[in-house]
């Protein structure tokens, strides 16, 4: 018979199911953090243009970056619209999303940020 941990393990998982874990750096300007861990969701928005009716996609992600990792030139910092998180050779703005601010502090201590992909 399963436990109220193995219960809420199984339930924990299938909410990170669609996440993912990666290294990354959060750019400042032209300072940048140490590489960290962090945790994405992928999301793909599909667009059809009026006139042309060609299909436009746009990758977003949003992070959670531990707040205990954002140190940039010996400084924390906290996540807002214009900063850029770079994993490997690709970055991603950060910016509000559908109403949301770029930035949400989660309980956990970890910061929930919004990003579309900019180069």
């Amino acid at each position: 018979m399963p436990t109220a941990l193995d219960n809420m393990l199984s339930a924990a998982a299938g909410i990170l199911a669609g996440y993912h874990g990666v290294s990354v750096t959060l750019k400042v300007g032209r300072n940048q953090s140490d590489p960290f861990d962090a945790v994405f969701d992928l999301q793909e928005i599909v667009s059809i243009e009026a006139d042309t009716r060609r299909e436009i996609k746009l990758m977003s992600r949003d992070y959670f970056l531990p707040a205990a990792a954002l140190i940039v030139n010996g400084s924390t910092i906290v996540p807002k619209a214009g900063m850029i998180i770079v994993e490997g050779s690709t970055e991603y703005e950060i910016l509000p999303n559908s109403g949301k601010p770029a930035a949400e502090l989660q309980p956990d201590g970890t910061y929930l940020v919004h990003t579309k992909q900019s180069s």
